[in-house]
This record gives structure tokens, C-alpha cells and sequence, in this order.
């Protein structure tokens, strides 16, 4: 039966509806459907009527696409999915709060404070050196995405830590959250697809190794040694998403051997990238996870064993028959590796040596007013020209500021007052995810297990192996603020009040009185 309501309903559904039909026709039909004009219309027209969904579903679509390598191709510059929406959900959950003040946001001031610091060093250290520019908007400075990047990661973690996520939801959410880095595979498979599929990566960039092989018309690229640059994180996303949901303890279950085949398979895979570093920091993390589960002592121990020995028999009977970017992976153990893989690994290495210490000696220049994370066309351009008068020095890259390691891409362009900041950061957001880990809810001990073992293994990478910090403090926020929303906030000892007894006076029962005075 239709009633008036739903009579008024479709009316206005119709009305809606039609006139944005005939618009995104029109916008279609036009001579050029791929201009910025065209994708802009496109855009707002499909943002409006998703927008329902995003008032509902903000939060989960925020954790969903932290990782996901997706970009906004319709804006310059093409920006992660990521960064509109850690700003779309503060900007949601700051609204719902001022309409509905009975709305509690979790709130830890602990880490909020660490980060508003790192925000107000960021901003003045921007405003000093030069201020923010964008070079597809015109302008003479590079570097504003950079800012847009740390900045989104603070907000971010305002954003991921206001809410907390149903607890139906929570492990699904988390497996989510690093699963989604599988999406950087996709930039991969450009060679094996047909021309009609390319619209694909205006969403999904491809590699810089797909994107060579392409070109050169030779799938494994135009180099002896062509790295899928793709594949290791995409295969580390799956490992750290196994390790959320099962922990190591399951991972090795006996009755389940196809996890732990299927673990050692993505493993093996991720080895394809090339990188050295992926290969570090699965061994680190797996080593703090299985000290963490309490696996020192247990059965699982002899097991273990004896799968590092079968690997390891392997490796040194066949390292130097495998795929040349597996021993590029391996070639910091001590293996048979061929002498192109050695070189390459060892060219790379010298490389960053170099650059090192050619910037060390920058750093008390720097030490109160840091660099920034801008530099202009000129500078670029003549320390190009520097760089090829030299026969390939390291002058763009100190321009650029990648330096391949933690230390020098914080202190350098934030000085010592960023140091604090990230330092401080870094220090209660381990104190929090230790909490989380120790007294959290049972239901969630090995999520909380992993995300504290992985956290810590991340901070000894950043300062001791390899790091950079304007691309990756989206990856520390993420996942605080992670722990933070499944948990409902900081997790805290529960102390069990026990009743005190309290001893009775001794006294004379009335019976034994009087039996004493008849006898007298």
C-alpha cells in the first residue's frame, strides 16, 4: 500500500535524482569528458550522494583506506584516498559532537599532546623557511604535499582515536586496516593486462618497475635486476594481518598447516620486491611477537627450531639459484649470492653511506631552525646541474631531503624541537599500546599482542635501519590510533577489592555461667 509518506519519499527522490542524471549526462557528452572541469562535476555529484553514507560510516571507511594505495585522480596532484578521509572524519565527528553534545569522543591526552607539539613545530618551521607550496598550482616551491602528509597524519589519529569501533566489527576492521596495502600489488600486474583495463590505475598508480616493462616492451622490465617494488608491501600486509588475527601460537597449530603454508607462501613472494628492509623487519616483528605470546618456554619452541633449520638448509644449498631480487632480499645474511644482486645491494648501500655523510655536518645548522621539508625549483635545478657536473653525486637528493634514514629526516628538517616532539610521541604511544596489551579485554589479546610488538619493532627500524619521517608518521598514528578505537581508549589494571575479616571477641556462652555457679 502507498501511503502519503512514501508518496512525498519518491517525489523527492525523483526530483534529486533526475535533474543529477540529466547533469552527469551532459558532463559526459561534452568534447573532452576527461578534463578537470568534467571530473570535478563528477566528483561532487557522486561525493553528495554517498554522503548518507559517509555521515554513517566514516570511522570504518577511514581505517579501511589507511593503507590502501589509492589516489584521488581527479585532484592535482593526485593525493591518497587516505588523506581525504582522516580530514572528511574529523570533520564529521566534530560536527556530530557540536550537534549532539551527549556524544562522548575518546580522548587520550597522553598522545594528543606529543602531536598538537609536532603540529605547532611543523607549521612554524613551514612559515620560516619559505612557507607552502604546491608546484602543480604554479608555484616556485616544492614540498607541500610533504607537509599535507604529516599533517593528515596527526589529523588522522584524531580522527581514527575518536570512536570506538563495535566490538562485532573490531577484528575485521584490523584485518582490514594492514590488508589493505595487498591494493600496491595492483600496480604490478599493468604488463600482464590489456590496454582496455589501464582505467584501472587512475586509481591504483603503477610501479615504477610496470611502468619501465611497458615502455620496454619486456616483461621483467629493461634491467638485469628489475625489483616489483609492489609486491613487499603488498605481501607484508598480509603477514601482519595473519599475525593480527591468528598470533603466532595459531599460526603454527598443527590442525590448521595451511595458515602457516599459506604465511610462508606470501613470505616467500615478498621476497620479490628486493628489499632488504621488508625481510628485517618480518624477523623482527615475528621475534617480538613470539617473546610476547610466551613462546620461549612452550612446545611451539623445538618446532621453530626446526623450521629455521629447514630454511636455513635451503637458503645456503640454493641462495644463489633463487631469483635474483629474492638474493637482493637476502644478501645481508651470510649466503651464496650472486655477484649482481651482491653489487646491486652493496651500490645502494655505498649510496647511502655517502649520503650521510655529506649531510651530517649540516646538522648544527640546523639544530634550533630546522630546513623544512620545502626547496624551490632553483635550488633543485642547480644542484641537478651540480649533480651531473660531478659525475653522480648525492646533491639532489640532500635538496629533496630523502635520506633514507629516520634520524637525518627528522632533526634536519624540524631540528631539535621535532625531535622532542616525535620522541615524546613515540614514548606514550608505547606506554599506551603496552597498557592496551597487558590490561586490555581477553577477546582482544592478540590484536593488542601484535599492534604493541609491531609498534616497538617499527621504532627500532625507524632509528636504527631505515626510515623517513614525513612518509611514515602516518604509520605510527595509525596504528596508536588503531589500538586506541578497538580498545575504547587505554586499557587500566583491575584491582579486585577483597572483603576484610574482621575477628570476634571470645566470650562465655549463658549455658557454661550458670552450670559453673549451681556448682558453687
Amino acid at each position: 500500500m502507498i501511503t502519503a509518506p512514501t508518496n512525498l519519499r519518491l517525489i523527492v527522490t525523483y526530483a534529486v535524482c533526475l535533474p543529477l542524471a540529466i547533469f552527469l549526462g551532459y558532463l559526459l557528452a561534452s568534447d573532452n569528458p576527461l578534463n578537470y572541469g568534467t571530473l570535478w562535476g563528477i566528483g561532487l555529484v557522486l561525493f553528495f550522494l554517498a554522503l548518507p553514507l559517509f555521515l554513517r560510516w566514516h570511522h570504518s571507511f577511514l581505517i579501511l583506506t589507511w593503507n590502501l594505495g589509492a589516489v584521488l585522480f581527479f585532484l592535482p596532484g593526485r593525493p591518497e584516498l587516505w588523506l581525504a578521509a582522516a580530514w572528511m572524519s574529523l570533520a564529521i565527528s566534530l560536527l556530530q559532537y557540536i550537534l549532539n553534545r551527549r556524544l562522548k569522543l575518546i580522548s587520550v591526552p597522553s598522545v594528543s599532546r606529543p602531536l598538537i607539539f609536532l603540529a605547532i613545530v611543523i607549521l612554524v618551521t613551514m612559515k620560516l623557511t619559505g612557507g607552502f607550496g604546491f608546484a602543480v598550482f604554479g608555484s616556485e616551491m616544492y614540498g607541500g604535499k610533504r607537509y599535507i602528509l604529516v599533517l593528515s597524519a596527526i589529523v588522522g589519529y584524531f580522527a581514527m582515536s575518536a570512536h570506538q569501533v563495535a566490538p562485532r566489527h573490531a577484528l575485521l576492521l584490523v584485518m582490514l586496516f594492514f590488508a589493505g596495502a595487498i591494493s600496491n600489488a595492483i600496480g604490478e600486474a599493468a604488463p600482464f593486462l590489456p590496454t582496455s583495463a589501464y582505467f584501472i590505475y587512475l586509481l591504483f598508480p603503477v610501479s615504477g618497475t610496470a611502468y619501465d616493462a611497458i615502455t620496454s616492451g619486456a616483461l621483467g622490465g629493461s634491467g638485469l635486476l628489475s625489483r616489483l617494488s609492489g609486491l613487499a608491501p603488498a605481501c607484508a600486509g598480509v603477514c601482519w594481518a595473519m599475525m593480527a588475527r591468528f598470533g603466532i601460537r595459531e599460526l603454527f597449530n598443527a590442525r590448521r598447516l595451511n595458515r602457516l603454508a599459506l604465511f610462508l607462501a606470501v613470505v616467500m613472494i615478498g621476497t620479490l620486491g628486493g628489499f632488504r628492509s621488508a625481510v628485517i623487519m618480518l624477523v623482527l616483528t615475528f621475534c617480538l611477537v613470539f617473546y610476547l605470546e610466551g613462546l620461549m618456554r612452550s612446545r611451539l619452541m623445538p618446532l621453530f627450531f626446526l623450521l629455521v633449520a629447514l630454511v636455513g638448509s635451503f637458503l645456503i644449498g640454493f641462495s644463489d639459484r633463487l631469483p635474483l631480487t629474492m638474493q637482493r632480499s637476502l644478501s645481508f645474511l651470510p649466503l651464496r649470492i650472486d655477484p649482481i644482486a651482491r653489487s646491486n645491494a652493496e651500490a645502494s648501500t655505498e649510496w647511502r653511506l655517502k649520503v650521510w655523510r655529506e649531510v651530517l655536518p649540516e646538522i648544527p645548522q640546523h639544530l634550533i631552525l630546522g630546513k623544512g621539508l620545502g626547496f624551490s625549483a632553483a635550488e633543485q635545478a642547480a644542484a641537478a646541474i651540480d649533480e651531473r657536473a660531478r659525475g653522480g653525486t648525492t646533491e639532489s637528493t640532500e635538496v629533496v631531503g630523502d635520506y633514507h634514514n629516520g634520524p637525518l629526516s627528522l632533526i634536519l628538517p624540524f631540528g631539535i624541537f621535532g625531535v622532542i616532539g616525535f620522541v615524546w610521541f613515540l614514548a606514550a604511544s608505547i606506554r599506551v599500546l603496552y597498557k592496551n596489551y597487558k590490561f586490555g579485554h581477553p577477546a582482544y589479546k592478540t590484536i593488542n599482542t601484535f599492534l604493541f610488538a609491531y609498534f616497538t619493532a617499527k621504532t627500532v627500524f625507524f632509528f636504527l635501519v631505515f626510515g623517513g619521517f614525513y612518509s611514515e608518521l602516518m604509520s605510527f598514528t595509525g596504528l596508536v590510533g588503531l589500538s586506541i578505537s578497538v580498545n575504547g581508549g587505554v586499557a587500566r589494571r583491575m584491582v579486585v577489592v577483597q572483603p576484610r575479616a574482621r575477628p570476634q571477641p571470645l566470650r562465655f556462652r549463658p549455658p557454661v555461667r550458670k552450670a559453673v555457679h549451681a556448682a558453687s
